[in-house]
């Protein structure tokens, strides 16, 4: 398994913008993890974000 990314670097990756990232990421269109939600720091494993970039639906 890859590490997870950052919102900024999923940004990067995708070509969004990171609000778009953090925005997906709020609507549970991107599937992310927080360690302390809901204030933690966002973690995006790249495999989910190759799936939302795909337009699959989110697994739970």
């Amino acid at each position: 398994m890859t590490p997870p990314m950052s919102p900024a670097d999923a940004a990067a990756v995708a070509g969004y913008h990171v609000n778009h990232i953090y925005a997906a990421l709020l609507s549970g269109e991107l599937k992310g993890y927080q360690r302390r939600a809901p204030k933690g720091r966002w973690h995006i494993f790249p495999e989910d974000l190759d799936r939302w970039l795909r337009g699959e639906a989110v697994a739970a």
